[in-house]
């Protein structure tokens, strides 16, 4: 469901800002870590950076992968290719449909079962607004940064 929300925001933001429209990418310097909840990798979860100062670094994104390992970039940005140097908050959230018992029809009358997402990890982490996570990138690195989110930080 997170997944589906940053792809529109990703879009939209590529139609207000042309996708680059021939803009050289911003130089930016390689991030990467690794996810783990209750000492397991954490798949499928959205990572995202958040600037600690407002001007100072670019939001960037990523999402782990099957071994919890992420990297990042920004929307101006070379794909995968990390962020500009500052500090930041780090938030990771993964979400899943659950189902509601109730249905909805279309105009058509065709019926849809209705869902409610559920988080997966800890809802503290969800937001940059309540993240504990921290983040510090550097020009030229290293920049890995791995989390082990608990349940009660």
């Amino acid at each position: 469901m997170k997944r589906a929300f940053y792809f529109v925001v990703f879009v939209a933001l590529c139609v207000l800002l042309g996708c680059g429209g021939g803009r050289k990418p911003i130089k930016t310097d390689y991030v990467e870590g690794i996810i783990t909840y209750k000492d397991a990798p954490v798949s499928s979860a959205s990572v995202n950076f958040s600037p600690v100062q407002s001007g100072v670094g670019h939001p960037a994104y990523g999402f782990t992968d099957s071994a919890g390992a992420y990297r990042i970039q920004t929307f101006l940005g070379a794909p995968d290719r990390g962020t500009t140097p500052g500090e930041y908050i780090v938030s990771v959230s993964k979400s899943e449909g659950v189902s509601t018992g109730r249905f909805t029809a279309d105009e058509d009358g065709n019926r849809f079962e209705e869902y409610d997402t559920r988080s997966l990890l800890p809802e503290i982490y969800s937001s940059a607004a309540t993240s504990p996570l921290r983040a510090t990138v550097t020009a030229g690195g290293p920049n890995k940064f791995d989390f082990e989110l608990v349940d009660k930080p």
